[in-house]
């Protein structure tokens, strides 16, 4: 049965890594941005213990002012890290804006993490795979 999986993943352009993968289940890490990223600025809050959320505000950038189509904005979680892209902002030969996080402060659930774009911001939900109050969103080095 494998080997009818390859010879389909091999035929649908799929390589057997990719099929290894998604035997695995979710990512421990999200995928490392191709090339540079120009920087966004978020903030975060915690609604509940079960939850995060990030925001991404258009403010910061006059690329972003006219907001932000969905087929430009991809992003990738993985249970300690995410990584957001702006496609559309790379057309013009500079690097495309975007967000890597890594090491939250604990492990999330890739499966239900979610984002919405809005009308001035990309509201990204973070959901905990351990109910628990995070102080930090991500893991502070020494301190405990």
């Amino acid at each position: 049965q494998k080997a009818d999986q390859a010879a389909i993943a091999a035929a649908s352009g799929a390589s057997a890594r990719e099929e290894e993968e998604e035997d695995q289940g979710p990512r421990d890490e999200a995928p490392k941005a191709d090339g540079d990223l120009r920087p966004l600025t978020y903030s975060w809050d915690q609604p509940n213990d079960k939850e995060a959320k990030i925001y991404v505000a258009f403010d910061q950038s006059e690329e972003l002012s006219a907001g932000v189509a969905d087929e430009d904005v991809s992003v990738e979680f993985g249970e300690w890290s995410l990584l957001l892209v702006l496609q559309k902002h790379a057309l013009d030969g500079r690097p495309p804006l975007g967000l890597r996080l890594g090491d939250f402060q604990k492990r999330v659930d890739p499966e239900r993490c979610s984002y919405a774009i809005r009308s001035s911001r990309i509201t990204i939900k973070l959901v905990k795979q351990e109910k628990d109050h995070w102080f930090h969103l991500l893991q502070t080095k020494g301190k405990h």
